[in-house]
């Protein structure tokens, strides 16, 4: 992507007058300008402060990521904050209430009109990373029993406040949600019709307390653009858009890969976390891998007369490890996928995946057997090995059901883990990379020690 419009902003800023500035700035997209303040110097970006008002750069601060406007407010007035704040929408005004300190949500709510304190106050009180701590409340209302002439009146009127008005929510005089109604039908009404009569009756709706990964699921399943929130009475709340939908589902890709890697906490501050911080949150995990990890030895040492007769079995032992870590690895990659997306809602459904998974690793480890056994074979014929024939046989066969068995691990685990409630990805790619070197190590010496051992 071509990022000439950093440059030519940052230009702009330091060499244009005011006006210019005001100006030009201005004939870029919000986006644009707000790439270009992440890589201005601080006194660039207090000039660029000094040009415009906290209410109309809202827009430009709203495309920021959340660190780092909180880090950019440190370069601010308190009165310029909440300007920008207020001029937020208001759920992506609450994302940035809650990356801020709780003496400083204080310090600003009581800056703010009582109107954006008491919207901001009542979103506030929603638990994180569910439905009502993404919504917004700025959407287009109207009674089933307005006519379509007052509809429209009432749309127009909330229309610039709304963060959207592609749909249209409707509710009885309890403000209980009983329809939804799109623009394009409303515009197309004919005049003198009650909305009751032509809205669309069939809702779908979230509760308040919903996770936001469910909610996204939602979305996705639906193909909406927006989404009502509603209380325990079906009364409405509030609605959620897609684009909060598509940072959700950025934000659990990341949180979910962080998990398979074995990293206990996603969130990373570049500017301020120590070391000793980062390596607290890797070493839980670093500890429990590490018992795991006697398991391989213990199982290594049982074996130390079959090692000690033929030391060549030791040559292979980090290709069929990595071979079953890997195999492991990918099941789990397919499975956590399908667990996320609900493909495995029936017993049925999970028998074909882990029998489709188990076949799979069988017939790559045929493949896989076939082609080492040949390599192998010539590699030990070349250095003439007495045992080559033997050892061949043993590596050839320990990768086969190694990988049969590690295919089915991997597929295995995380729907176990997923049947307790608990989170599938905490099924992490070391936890199953150790499990299935065990598994793998057991099988190798076992098949050493009866196809080579015995037959000394």
């Amino acid at each position: 992507m071509d990022n000439r419009y950093i440059e030519e902003i940052i230009e702009l800023l330091r060499n244009g007058t005011t006006d210019e500035i005001r100006r030009g700035i201005m004939d870029y997209h919000p986006y644009e300008v707000s790439e270009a303040l992440v890589e201005m110097s601080e006194a660039e970006r207090a000039k660029f402060y000094s040009v415009f008002q906290g209410k109309d750069i809202s827009a430009i601060m709203g495309y920021l990521d959340i660190e780092d406007l909180v880090l950019f407010f440190e370069e601010m007035k308190p009165r310029y904050i909440v300007n920008i704040i207020q001029d937020l929408d208001i759920d992506d005004a609450v994302d940035v209430m809650q990356a801020l300190p709780e003496e400083d949500r204080a310090a600003y709510l009581k800056l703010m009109t009582q109107d954006n304190q008491s919207k901001i106050r009542s979103l506030l009180k929603y638990q994180e990373d569910t439905a009502g701590s993404i919504m917004t409340t700025e959407y287009i209302e109207i009674d089933m029993e307005d006519s379509v002439e007052q509809a429209m009146k009432k749309l127009i009127a909330q229309a610039v406040d709304a963060e959207t008005i592609s749909t249209l929510y409707v509710t009885d005089s309890k403000n209980v949600l009983v329809g939804t109604l799109s623009l394009r039908e409303i515009i197309l009404a004919r005049k003198g019709q009650v909305i009751k009569d032509i809205m669309n009756a069939r809702i779908i709706s979230v509760p308040s307390t919903m996770d936001q990964e469910e909610v996204a699921a939602i979305f996705k399943d639906y193909d909406f653009t927006s989404l009502p929130v509603v209380d325990k009475l079906s009364r409405m709340l509030g609605i959620i858009t897609i684009d909060d939908i598509v940072d959700v589902i950025d934000e659990e890709a990341v949180e979910d890969y962080s998990r398979l890697a074995a990293v206990s906490d996603v969130d990373i501050d570049s500017e301020n976390e120590t070391i000793w911080m980062s390596a607290k949150k890797r070493l839980p995990w670093l500890l429990v891998l590490s018992i795991l990890g006697f398991a391989t030895s213990t199982i290594i040492a049982q074996f130390e007369t079959t090692l000690a007769a033929v030391p060549t079995i030791a040559l292979f032992m980090p290709m069929i490890l990595g071979m079953a870590g890997n195999t492991g690895t990918q099941a789990l990659a397919v499975t956590v996928r399908g667990l996320n997306n609900n493909e495995f809602d029936s017993k049925n459904e999970i028998g074909r995946h882990l029998l489709r998974e188990l076949g799979t690793g069988l017939l790559n480890g045929v493949i896989i057997g076939v082609i080492l056994f040949a390599v192998t074979y010539g590699f030990l014929a070349i250095s003439q090995n007495a045992n080559a024939f033997s050892i061949t046989q043993a590596v050839s066969l320990a990768i086969m059901v190694s990988l049969t068995v590690s295919t089915f691990a991997g597929a295995l685990i995380p729907i176990v883990i997923n049947s307790f409630k608990v989170d599938p990805a905490v099924a992490s790619g070391p936890f199953v990379t150790m499990v299935v070197d065990i598994l793998a190590i057991s099988v190798y010496f076992t098949l050493a020690t009866v196809l080579i051992i015995n037959t000394l």
